[in-house]
């Protein structure tokens, strides 16, 4: 899919600030539109970011923005128009799918975008919304009246949908004020696909709101709980014509044996992360004593480990991988695996680094009988008071 993202920061927010628009207001020292726009550039899932722009702070914009490759595009009178205005910006470039963010919402996660691309495969439309658990009121002159919460949604940005589809959606409806874009898609007889929402992707409104969320915020990053891992493993080879490494198969005149697929790279990784949450080492999770891992993808054991952190409430902050070998070269490979990893682990790949080295012919490595892997990693959470 060629996937285009669409940050919508049109609006002058007069109400917040009479001097300047809230998405230039900083949270941690970075602008709120900093904010959003770093986590689609850092996510590396989109084939183009496109800011939309009010026509008045399209230069305090590209200021702000500098050190990103970026694309711009002046807004309208209405958040309609400014969307409109990107997607006939982006028509030249054929995207098969677009996301569309309001760029006051800093908070999302960047996990909530690959979760939105990965539902895109097989949907015209994502789209993620929150649950009421509060009693919803309808309150207007005299009427008081209670409303129904099971069916009431709170919808979020971002929004991901078919390009010709949502296109073809605000072309025919530009002259309706929606207040986002999947009414109209919607409306154009499209089907929407509701997934779960954040409850920390909070819409910036008022200045009194965001003043208190930015104290929590701020607070909050400076109580963190920082841990390392480290990881080693050891596969000898044996006769083949590939082997696994790091999730991607490389063609060798030899491949690694172990129980499993022998990925000496995803079992020192595993062994890292394991590491720093405290939680043992492979052997103890997956025994190789025990049948049902025979021959089993290393990814698995990865994804297992990227749920228990989940669990555990910790993040990856960066991972460090060496690969010690004479042969195979992995040079050309690295990028693939950086991927393979990223996306497992729902990371970016700028936090992952990985190189080779060679123990200079000495040792059982130097003969060539085998590979090792060194992985260094540092984790994260937010201790809650």
């Amino acid at each position: 899919m060629k996937v285009i993202a669409l940050i919508v920061s049109g609006g002058e927010g007069k109400r917040f600030d009479k001097k300047l628009p809230k998405q230039f207001f900083k949270i941690n020292k970075k602008s709120i539109l900093e904010q959003s726009v770093k986590k689609f550039i850092d996510s590396n899932l989109f084939y183009k970011v496109v800011v939309v722009c009010n026509k008045n702070f399209i230069n305090d914009s590209k200021k702000v923005l500098n050190k990103y490759r970026l694309s711009y595009v002046t807004g309208g009178n209405s958040r309609q128009e400014s969307v409109f205005n990107g997607l006939k910006s982006i028509k030249k470039d054929f995207p098969n799918k677009v996301l569309i963010h309001d760029a006051v919402r800093p908070f999302f996660s960047i996990n909530l975008l690959y979760e939105i691309i990965k539902k895109l495969e097989n949907h015209e439309s994502v789209v993620p919304a929150l649950n009421i658990f509060d009693s919803v009121r309808l309150f207007e002159k005299e009427k008081y009246e209670n409303l129904n919460r099971k069916n009431i949604k709170l919808i979020q940005t971002p929004q991901a949908f078919d390009f010709e589809k949502i296109y073809d959606a605000h072309r025919k409806f530009k002259n309706i004020n929606s207040t986002d874009d999947s009414l109209l898609f919607y409306k154009n007889g499209n089907k929407i696909k509701v997934i779960n929402g954040e409850i920390m992707n909070i819409k910036i409104t008022e200045k009194e709101g965001f003043e208190e969320f930015k104290r929590i915020y701020e607070e909050k990053k400076k109580n963190i709980n920082f841990r390392v891992g480290n990881g080693f493993d050891v596969h000898k080879f044996k006769k083949g014509k590939k082997l696994k490494l790091l999730g991607i198969s490389v063609p060798f005149n030899k491949s690694l044996m172990g129980h499993s697929d022998a990925d000496v790279g995803i079992h020192a990784l595993v062994d890292a992360l394991l590491g720093a949450i405290s939680k043992g080492d492979i052997g103890e999770h997956f025994p190789p004593t025990e049948k049902k891992w025979k021959n089993k993808n290393s990814e698995f054991f990865l994804e297992y480990t990227k749920k228990l952190m989940k669990k555990n409430d910790f993040q990856v902050n960066n991972i460090d991988i060496t690969v010690i070998c004479e042969n195979p070269k992995i040079s050309k490979y690295k990028q693939k695996m950086k991927e393979k990893i990223a996306r497992i682990l729902e990371i970016t790949i700028e936090n992952i680094n990985i190189k080779g080295t060679t123990t200079e012919k000495l040792g059982f490595l130097g003969r060539e009988e085998g590979i090792a892997c060194q992985v260094s990693v540092s984790v994260f959470k937010t201790n809650e008071h």
